[in-house]
Formats: structure tokens, C-alpha cells, sequence
């Protein structure tokens, strides 16, 4: 699988036509820099020059993004001692898939063919990237994924979700806003580098890496970041105190196994950020079959690292001043899939679902989330059964808990059901407050019990459960969810700032989310702001065009208490018809 990517000037019959040989000259010698760097780092290669553009290949797509920026960087770089109106722009567009080759190494075929047109269709300046490439690297630590929206390029048939590439660095951050009980030490686990012999090595992979995650979570002393959040880091492509600082991590716990038919054998090693120090490290022999049945020997585990940070935390107060694998792979496609929220990959999503829980029908986790697949369609307004959805949903979440009754992810599951579809609070509280028992860093668990607080209207209970999430999962592929989700929690407590700022940051991550667009803009409303307000509302009717204030109220588990009014007559106030 390649990525491909494509560059072109812009304007550059203007350019040419101002200074023919000026023009060329600075081109030629901007391509000749990119390509000394492509042959010293071996990171890509230039396939070939079409005039004022390049075609170019790379492996691994974070090494294509990575030349992007730089390319679109130099050129700002350069254009700052030239005239306004001599000044070079270039539009990147990226794309990621299998390629045809020809004998003189030429590509060919439907990707390269979207890579081109992504471009074409690019701003200045801009560089646009399909959704292959922004799953690729949704935990990146550089780059930062902005949602265009489906995108219609010239002879592809299909409309392209794409996405605009900048560096993280170019946007403000959003951090969580934490209560001091809650400034616990955090800690990430990077995905565990394992070296196996065929194709099954990276689902030992997640494996392992998960069930780290899991036994620490436990903890109700720890932050544990989720999963999805350092799931695209390799170990060592950053230093340690830039990746602590992406994932907001006091202590990163990596390693490595070694897995053969007799025993897998784990070395590990727990990292303070600040110090840059190795605080605790061991080697661990386990079987395979001991680790597919969750073998304790990862609460072991978690225990060691536990008491290494605390160890560690003493020191620094005392010397300072102050189910199979094939199920697992394809539960964890669907769920991405799920979160695109377009009808297209949300239907495949839940075909995946179903294939999952026919195949493997004593595992919970697939049940739990097809359960979760129906509360999102009536949140997206592609279903307006609540009824037949909260009947089936719970079918699903009751064969989870009968395999498992103290699984978590069921249990959050249900406690969604009977929150969105259903409005029995009380019992989905009790759901939550179950699951977070057992897994006190559930970001997801955390989030939504947040939201049941927010539709009571307990906007302090909302925000503090909410914030919590927003910190859990920091580089989450979904993280416009939790971003969505506190935006939610901020309007129930009248913090009609932070709702709108968190709003924001989550529309820039997914379009889509028609929840996202209502909050923001009963947000802008409540600060005076009715033009712009209004113009939000006009992109959540074209979503969902048959909206209407009694259809929220119907859906709404808000309807019965003060603040659902509220958010009522709001709607009603923007000109959301009855």
C-alpha cells in the first residue's frame, strides 16, 4: 500500500508569463531541494515531474504528510523576501491505497487518480488528504486533520470525504480543565513492538498493548490514557517529552515481545517525561494460550507500574522543592467506520457489526458496540424509531451482559441505550456508575454519564465527568465525541463560552455530528450572537433537512427537565420549525 502524493503551483501560467525564466528557475531549484531530502532520509521518492507539479510515492504516510508540511513550510519560508505579487503557492493532495505500477516505475490507477484531483481541488496553500490517509494517522503527532466534508472531484465517481493537513502546532490546543481531586499522575502505554514471523503480529500487537491499558485502568489512583489516543505512535519516532506533551502524559510505559508457539516473552519499561529517566523496567515469560484467556499476569503487571510511579513519586517529593484476533482486528475497523457518520461507512459499520456478533457470538465486545451503532443512527437522524432501536439495542447489550455482567464496555453500552433511546436516567446512571467502578479511566463511560448529568441539567456534575473524559482521551480518533460531549455538559452549566469553544474544536474534527451543530448554536445564541448562530443552524438543516423542534423533543432525554426547554425554545428562537 502506498501513499501517493501530488503538488502543483498556483497560477503559474501568471508566473510565467510575468518572468518565464525567473519562474522556472526558482521551481527547478525548490524540486532539487525536495529531492536531495527524499535521498538522504529514504523516507520517498519523486516518480516524476509534470512541469509545474510533482508526483511522489512514499511507504509510510506519515513520512508523505511530514514532506507536505515541509514543502508547503519552505515555500512560506521563501516568499517572505519576495513581492506579494511574485510569491509561489503551492496545494498539496494526499491519498493512500494500492497502486499500479509500470515497467519505468510510473504509477497508475484509481488512488493516484484521487490524489491528483485532491489537489486539484485544494486552496493555495492548502493540502488535502483523503479519509484512508486521515485514519492512517488519526494519533499522529505532528500533523492535525481538519474535516472538509465529502468533496466531488472530476471522474471519480463517489464523493471524497477529505480533510485539510496542518501541523498541530498551527492551532491552538484545547486542554481539559481538571478539578484538583482529578490531577492524578497520567500515564500512556504505546503500542507494544512485536516480533512475529507472519501476518498475525499486528493483532499480538493490540492484544498485548490492550490488555496493559486494561489491567491499569483499574486503577482509580492513574490517568490512563485510551487506547485509540496512542494507537498511531511509533516508539521512538518522537522524543520522549514531545510525545508526553501530545498525549498530556506524566509516564509512558513501552516495550517489546517476542512471540513464538512456546511463550511470548515481554520487556518493558516505564519512562518518567520529565525527567527522561527509565523508572522501572522487567522481562516477563507468558504463554500464549495464558495471555488469549487473560492470564493475571497483566494485574501483575499493573501493580509493578503502579507502585514504580509512586515510588517515583516519593523520590521526587523528598529531592524537590516542592475473544480471537480476528474478531479484535475487525471490531476495532467497525468502530472507526462507525465514527466517520456518513451513511455510506456508518451502514458498512454496522454490516461489520453484525458479520462480528453472528461469528462470534460468546464475545461482548461486538454486541456492546452494534448496541451503541443504534443509539447513533437516531442521534444522526437516520432512524426516528425509538422504540424498534431501543428494542433491539438492548436485545444486544442483554446477551453481552449474560456472557459477562460486569463488562464494562456493555455496561456503558446499555447505560447509552436507556439514556438516549429509552430516557430512563435513573437506571443508566446506576449502568455507569457500575462500569466506572470497575474501570474508573473509561473515558467513554466517564463522558456519557457526563451527558446524563448535563440532560438533568447538573452542569457542575456534567463538567467535572466531561472535562475528565476530554483529558482521558487525548489524541482519540473520536475525540470530536468527547469534544462534543463536554461542549454538552458546558451549555447545561451556562458556560456558554467553553461550549462554543469546545464546539468548535470538535466541528473542525467531523462535520458531521449534528448534535455538535445544535449545541453550537444554541451556544451562540445564549452570547448574542444570532447571524452567526443562524448560519450554524443552516448547515445542521442541510444534514438533516427535515428537522424539526418536535422531533428533538421527541428524541430528547433533555425534554422532561428545565434545561431540554430551554434548549427548545432556543431552537425555536433560530426559526427551527414546530
Amino acid at each position: 500500500m502506498s501513499t501517493v502524493l501530488f503538488a502543483d503551483v498556483v497560477d503559474s501560467v501568471r508566473l510565467v508569463e510575468a518572468d518565464e525564466e525567473r519562474t522556472i528557475r526558482r521551481w527547478l531549484a525548490f524540486v532539487d531541494q525536495i529531492e536531495t531530502e527524499l535521498a538522504r532520509s529514504g523516507s520517498g521518492r519523486i516518480v516524476k515531474k509534470i512541469g509545474d507539479g510533482l508526483m511522489m510515492e512514499f511507504d509510510d504516510p506519515s513520512q508523505a504528510v511530514r514532506c507536505a508540511i515541509d514543502m508547503r513550510d519552505r515555500l512560506n519560508a521563501g516568499n517572505a523576501s519576495w513581492p506579494e505579487a511574485d510569491r509561489f503557492d503551492i496545494r498539496i493532495g494526499l491519498n493512500m491505497g494500492d497502486v499500479l505500477r509500470s515497467s519505468d516505475a510510473d504509477l497508475y490507477g484509481r488512488e493516484v487518480n484521487i490524489a491528483a484531483r485532491l489537489a486539484a481541488s485544494a486552496r493555495p496553500g492548502e493540502i488535502a488528504a483523503s479519509a484512508n490517509v486521515r485514519d492512517a494517522l488519526a494519533s499522529d503527532l505532528v500533523a492535525e486533520f481538519e474535516d472538509i466534508g465529502p468533496v466531488h472531484l472530476k471522474n471519480v465517481a463517489d464523493p471524497v470525504h477529505a480533510f485539510s493537513v496542518g501541523a498541530k502546532s498551527d492551532r491552538p490546543r484545547i486542554s481539559a480543565i481538571l478539578g484538583d481531586e482529578q490531577l492524578l499522575p497520567t500515564i500512556a502505554v504505546l503500542p507494544v513492538q512485536v516480533s512475529f514471523g507472519d501476518k498475525d503480529s499486528l493483532a499480538w500487537r493490540d492484544l498485548v498493548t490492550e490488555d496493559l491499558i486494561v489491567a491499569l485502568s483499574r486503577s482509580d489512583q492513574l490517568n490512563v490514557i485510551s487506547r485509540l489516543s496512542t494507537a498511531g505512535i511509533v516508539p521512538g519516532s518522537a522524543l520522549l517529552r514531545d510525545i508526553g506533551k501530545a498525549l498530556s502524559a506524566d509516564f509512558i510505559l513501552s516495550g517489546s515481545a517476542v512471540v513464538s508457539e512456546a511463550a511470548i516473552r515481554l520487556e518493558l519499561e516505564l519512562a518518567s517525561v520529565q525527567s527522561g529517566h527509565v523508572i522501572w523496567s522487567d522481562g516477563i515469560t507468558v504463554a500464549p494460550d495464558a495471555l488469549l484467556l487473560k492470564n493475571a499476569i497483566f494485574s501483575e503487571v499493573a501493580g509493578r507500574v503502579h507502585q514504580a510511579i509512586l515510588n517515583s513519586e516519593v523520590r521526587r517529593a523528598l529531592s524537590h522543592p516542592v475473544p480471537t484476533l480476528k474478531a479484535y482486528s475487525l471490531l476495532t475497523a467497525a468502530v472507526g467506520l462507525m465514527h466517520r457518520l456518513s451513511r455510506h461507512d456508518f451502514a458498512l459499520a454496522g454490516q461489520l457489526l453484525d458479520e462480528l456478533t453472528e461469528r462470534f457470538p460468546e464475545t461482548p465486545g461486538p454486541l456492546a458496540w452494534k448496541s451503541r451503532w443504534h443509539v447513533l443512527r437516531v442521534a444522526q437522524g437516520w432512524s426516528d424509531d425509538l422504540q424498534m432501536e431501543g428494542r433491539q439495542a438492548l436485545a444486544l447489550t442483554g446477551r453481552a451482559l449474560d456472557l459477562d455482567p460486569t463488562n464494562t464496555s456493555a455496561l456503558i453500552a446499555e447505560g447509552f441505550v436507556r439514556t438516549n433511546l429509552l430516557h430512563q436516567l435513573d437506571e443508566a446512571e446506576e449502568l455507569y456508575d457500575s462500569a466506572l467502578e470497575h474501570s474508573p479511566n473509561e473515558a467513554t463511560g466517564r463522558a456519557l454519564r457526563g451527558t446524563l448529568h448535563a440532560f438533568r441539567g447538573d452542569g457542575d456534575l456534567a463538567v467535572r465527568d466531561c472535562e475528565r473524559a476530554l483529558h482521558l482521551a487525548p489524541l482519540d480518533p473520536n475525540r470530536f465525541f468527547f469534544l462534543a460531549l463536554a461542549a454538552g455538559a458546558c451549555l447545561s452549566a451556562r458556560d456558554y463560552a467553553r461550549a462554543l469553544e469546545l464546539a468548535k474544536a470538535s466541528i473542525r474534527l467531523n462535520r458531521s455530528h449534528t448534535s455538535t451543530l445544535r449545541i453550537k448554536a444554541v451556544a451562540e445564541l445564549n452570547l448574542g450572537m444570532p447571524t452567526q448562530a443562524r448560519l450554524t443552524l443552516g448547515k445542521l438543516m442541510k444534514l438533516q433537512p427535515g428537522f424539526t423542534v418536535s422531533a428533538w423533543r421527541r428524541n430528547a432525554p433533555s425534554d422532561a427537565f428545565p434545561v431540554g426547554q430551554a434548549f427548545a425554545a432556543a431552537l425555536r428562537d433560530l426559526g427551527v420549525p414546530e
